[in-house]
């Protein structure tokens, strides 16, 4: 098995080896792979935080053996911050919320020598409150930062900067934690998930708790929720219709 580490803020994660291909995902500066496959250009990876798979590019990842893996999986914090300055040997970058960071404030991945401030990383908190600093980000699907972002990246992104990681997708996070009865028993912090006409899982959002959600629909925002889904006063309808509530903290 070959494993590599993603040395650039977000890295896009295709269905298919192509440029033009669905990106279904975003790799953070951090995450760490397994890869299944690599070809000329593209490798298929498989992420050691969810398993999500998906094809990345190979001049964005950086190969490493597997006691560099083993170590870069295991670091402790995430960035906790929209944007978190780390200054690298190619330059500085800006990682967005979620990414990998270790204890050492200087540090090695494969040939990079990198340094990264204490203070923008942590791995407690409230998913609820860091989702707040990503509010008006734009809709993007399978996206994972500030500058575009789906539903369950949000959620995802946020509960990993408080030291939980969720599945990738709506779907899979709806199977966590415990079931909450109803909307009159939500609290802050409570994943409430959103169905089709199918019946089927395709939307999530966090309480904030007093009968409103953040989420991403279009962009970041807050909406009211109650027991029949969310409810969008500028549009003055019921956007998306509640399938079920999960409980983690």
């Amino acid at each position: 098995m070959d494993y590599a580490v993603a040395f650039l803020p977000a890295a896009p994660l295709r269905a298919t080896p192509s440029d033009r291909a669905e990106m279904v995902s975003q790799i953070l500066f951090g995450e760490t792979m397994e890869v299944l496959e690599r070809r000329e250009k593209w490798s298929l990876v498989r992420c050691s935080a969810d398993r999500f798979e998906g094809w990345l590019d190979n001049k964005q990842l950086r190969p490493i053996g597997l006691e560099e893996y083993i170590v870069i999986s295991a670091w402790p914090y995430r960035a906790s911050r929209p944007l978190t300055p780390v200054s690298t040997s190619i330059g500085r970058l800006w990682v967005p919320m979620g990414s990998s960071l270790p204890a050492a404030h200087v540090f090695r991945m494969g040939r990079l020598f990198l340094q990264h401030e204490g203070d923008n990383a942590q791995t407690g908190g409230e998913p609820q409150r860091l989702a707040r600093l990503l509010l008006h980000a734009p809709y993007l699907w399978g996206g994972k930062s500030l500058m575009g972002i789906d539903c369950s990246g949000l959620a995802q992104v946020a509960f990993s900067a408080c030291g939980i990681q969720l599945p990738r997708n709506a779907c899979q996070q709806a199977r966590m934690g415990t079931l909450v009865p109803s909307t009159e028993a939500l609290q802050p912090n409570d994943l409430c998930f959103f169905r089709n006409e199918e019946g089927r899982v395709v939307h999530v959002g966090i309480s904030l708790g007093l009968g409103q959600i953040i989420h991403a629909s279009g962009r970041v925002r807050i909406d009211r929720i109650d027991g029949h889904g969310i409810y969008c006063g500028e549009e003055g309808r019921y956007t998306h219709c509640l399938h079920s509530i999960r409980r983690l903290l």
